[in-house]
């Protein structure tokens, strides 16, 4: 049996941390379940895109988006995972003259941006501050996101757990079938991802977020029945097979992923804390 995650939430659907946009429609701008407002700064002028139109940009716990206040299409989303870096500097502004801004460099699809942000609020850090500490959150919490192979996850034999994170379960007697003689290791089950460990080799290793998962399954393979977990198209479209003994361990194991896969669905976990 599988298990049709659309129903309720679609994590490749979740576009907003990983994309820049254009002038998108406004329901596109409008918060996510689990994406919330940090801050919001009334009067910016976006000097490189629209010199001399003032907006207001808001910064989640996912993205930058600045909005013209005279007309609402014109704006931009850009996620934090497009960012390479931010800087100060000084800009020539339509509306404050020459003055620091902010500059944010990007990357998307091949393409780079540079973006110029001027705070049209005089003596005002705001801008300046907020933006480059929530990327930095952003960049340093990529468990809760991204599935990460052979990472430094493990200390004797315990997970490391993030902030909020808490164990659910732990399951030994696990063999990951990625090589032909399979390897035996122990599952770590919590509320914001699914572990995987060699017992032999704590630093072999693998750990799917639930927002990087698009299917579990029980299949038949060549070590018999085993649990499949298929990974989105952004975290590599992995296929990931274990075999847990006897059967019936293993439907109750994948039932229990299920559903804190739902649970998790309804009201993500994306880690950004500032």
């Amino acid at each position: 049996m599988t298990f049709d995650f659309d129903e309720f939430y679609s994590t490749e659907s979740v576009w907003q941390d990983r994309e820049i946009r254009f002038d998108t429609p406004l329901n596109d701008l409008s918060l996510i379940s689990g994406e919330f407002e940090i801050d919001s700064i009334n009067s910016v002028e976006d000097t490189k895109g629209n010199n001399g139109a003032k907006g207001a940009l808001s910064c989640t716990n996912l993205r930058i988006v600045w909005i013209s206040h005279k007309n609402g299409r014109i704006n931009l989303s850009i996620g934090y995972d497009c960012i390479m870096n931010t800087t100060i500097r000084m800009t020539n502004s339509r509306l404050r003259g020459h003055s620091e801004a902010l500059f944010v460099m990007a990357k998307y699809g091949g393409t780079r941006f540079e973006f110029i942000f001027t705070s049209l609020i005089k003596k005002s850090p705001r801008l300046f501050t907020t933006v480059p500490s929530v990327f930095r959150a952003y960049e340093t919490s990529k468990l809760y996101r991204d599935l990460k192979l052979r990472g430094a996850i493990m200390k004797d034999k315990e997970l490391l757990l993030l902030p909020e994170e808490q164990i659910v379960d732990k399951l030994n007697g696990a063999w990951n079938l990625s090589a032909e003689q399979g390897n035996l290791g122990t599952f770590v089950i919590t509320n914001i991802r699914v572990v995987w460990f060699a017992n032999l080799a704590e630093n072999f290793n693998v750990s799917i977020p639930y927002l990087q998962i698009q299917n579990i399954a029980q299949k038949n393979s060549k070590f018999g029945a085993a649990l499949v977990i298929e990974t989105t198209s952004i975290s590599g479209s992995y296929v990931l097979g274990f075999r847990i003994d006897p059967e019936d361990k293993l439907q109750t194991l994948k039932a229990q992923i299920m559903k804190l896969w739902k649970v998790y669905g309804k009201n993500p976990m994306f880690g950004v804390k500032y």
